[in-house]
């Protein structure tokens, strides 16, 4: 049975125990990275073996960032045998994915996370829907670990507040959020630097296919939806990776007059999307819930075991029936 947990209590989970594999979600975005290698890094500072497992390693566009070297692949060889398993911006169990065995294989698991869909699991969590990033909590659990903030820990975490937060432009930035940020950048965080790298600067593969995506973009006649779709071949025709989607979804939501914005993607026979709104559309509980995913009122994702065009017309459905019971 999942007990759920304040800071303070997960902290003393911690101090009880040793071994700690620490461990993202699919498709890890900086929020996951950054969370997962921070805490690690702290377990380690207080004597404590840890490792974070991104399911599938470490993405390229972090990479560069001291301390990724450090990650390990599901599936890949770990430097110990855990004991523990703590999961970090994890939403449900299924967003493990490959990871799913090494934290079942646990004797104790526990999470931490920032979705308000989490239904909980694993033997302890804390769950706070109010935060910007997973980032804000593990800053928290840090700070109540009496883990002094290494340089590297405060990069990570700013890389993980940061991106989860629009670079602090999203609704779901908070005063704490900023007073966060003022802690890490007291800590060493390089702003200017982490700028440059996150949002200034984009590969070649990854512009080439914003271009193609953005080229067959669609919108409603009524002006209040945009989505477009992203398939293999776009990717091969860009020389792009998988990961250079993020981010494309929120072109399509800036669209003057646009309300919901999605962008469906090939995955193998699957379908899967990325949703955002901008003012009042909850498309975590309104559009991807019913399809099981999950997400932020304002940015979601799901995935739908159906071809591209049959997935694309029921989740545009979806968020038109929303739409419309707003009127």
């Amino acid at each position: 049975m999942t007990r759920r947990a304040t800071i303070e209590e997960l902290a003393r989970w911690l101090r009880a125990r040793d071994g700690f594999a620490v461990i993202g979600h699919v498709s890890p975005d900086g929020d996951a990275a950054g969370s997962c290698v921070a805490v690690a890094a702290a377990l380690r500072a207080m004597g404590k073996r840890a490792f974070a497992c991104l399911p599938g390693g470490m993405p390229k566009m972090f990479s560069r960032f001291a301390g990724a070297d450090g990650v390990i692949a599901a599936g890949a060889k770990p430097p110990f045998s855990p004991e523990m398993a703590l999961a970090l911006d994890v939403s449900d169990e299924g967003r493990l994915g490959a990871a799913r065995a090494l934290f079942d294989g646990c004797a104790a698991r526990a999470v931490l996370d920032h979705h308000a869909t989490n239904p909980g699991f694993g033997d302890v969590c804390l769950i706070d829907g109010g935060r910007a990033a997973t980032g804000e909590l593990a800053l928290e659990l840090i700070e109540a670990l009496g883990v002094p903030l290494s340089r590297e820990m405060a990069e990570w975490l700013y890389i993980a507040i940061s991106t989860d937060s629009g670079n602090f432009s999203f609704s779901s930035t908070t005063p704490g959020t900023m007073r966060a940020a003022a802690k890490l950048i007291e800590a060493g965080a390089d702003v200017a630097g982490l700028t440059r790298e996150l949002y200034r600067t984009r590969p070649l593969g990854r512009t080439k296919l914003l271009g193609i995506v953005l080229s067959g973009l669609e919108v409603s006649g009524d002006g209040r939806m945009a989505w477009a779709r992203l398939t293999d071949a776009m990717f091969a025709q860009a020389g792009a990776l998988r990961e250079d989607s993020d981010g494309i979804v929120n072109y399509l939501l800036e669209i003057d007059g646009v309300e919901f914005a999605a962008l469906a993607e090939t995955r193998g026979a699957a379908t899967k999307f990325s949703l955002r709104s901008k003012e009042w559309l909850d498309v975590a509980g309104e559009v991807a819930k019913p399809f099981g995913g999950g997400g932020h009122a304002r940015a979601a994702g799901c995935t739908l075991e159906m071809p591209l065009e049959e997935a694309l017309g029921a989740v545009l459905d979806r968020a038109k029936s929303a739409l419309d019971a707003r009127n």
